[in-house]
């Protein structure tokens, strides 16, 4: 009498509890024995969509930790890809070439993009350090040394106190450090 009334209750536990769709053992039992069985493909993952591609540029970043004062060479420069995300922040070096033969001033960590309100030009003359002075004009020409009242880079235009005679000339500063006199 147990087996029937386990029996019983089995079969009422399979109709309450299982989903229409459900089978009982004892009938797939019985597919299999007919060689009826459907077997349901496996399922593949889902697919995710393709992530969208970040667009990505290169741009000079410091290969070493660079230091205030010192003159960057293209040895201390590597290339990265940084994202666009990075350029539209905006206020960094985008070519090798805007960071070659600057000065760094202050300290710019390695790996790290560079900005440009870091970079100085190179000071070639310096206030109160004697400096040669060169003036040409037509055949004529002069040179002699003078005391820099100003600092400047290759370009700049900086004042002087004649070293012989005490006046106050203007120049511009030449690539090698040599102060080109004006004349009026």
């Amino acid at each position: 009498m147990r087996a029937g009334i386990a029996a019983g209750i089995s079969t009422m536990l399979c109709a309450v509890a299982a989903p229409a769709t459900a089978q009982s053992i004892s009938s797939l039992a019985q597919q299999a024995a007919a060689g009826r069985e459907e077997v349901e493909p496996p399922r593949a993952a889902p697919v995710r969509p393709p992530a969208e591609a970040v667009p990505m540029a290169r741009i000079p970043v410091a290969a070493v930790t660079l230091y205030p004062g010192d003159v960057i060479s293209a040895g201390m420069i590597a290339q990265r890809e940084v994202s666009d995300a990075v350029l539209d922040r905006g206020g960094i070096a985008l070519q090798s070439s805007a960071v070659v033969g600057k000065s760094a001033r202050r300290v710019i960590a390695a790996g790290q993009p560079v900005p440009l309100n870091a970079l100085v030009d190179v000071t070639l003359v310096t206030k109160g350090v004697a400096t040669r002075i060169q003036l040409k004009d037509g055949g004529l020409a002069i040179s002699g040394y003078g005391m820099p009242l100003d600092s400047g880079a290759a370009g700049a235009t900086i004042r002087l106190k004649n070293m012989d005679s005490g006046q106050i000339i203007v120049g511009e500063v030449a690539g090698d450090g040599t102060v080109w006199v004006k004349t009026r």
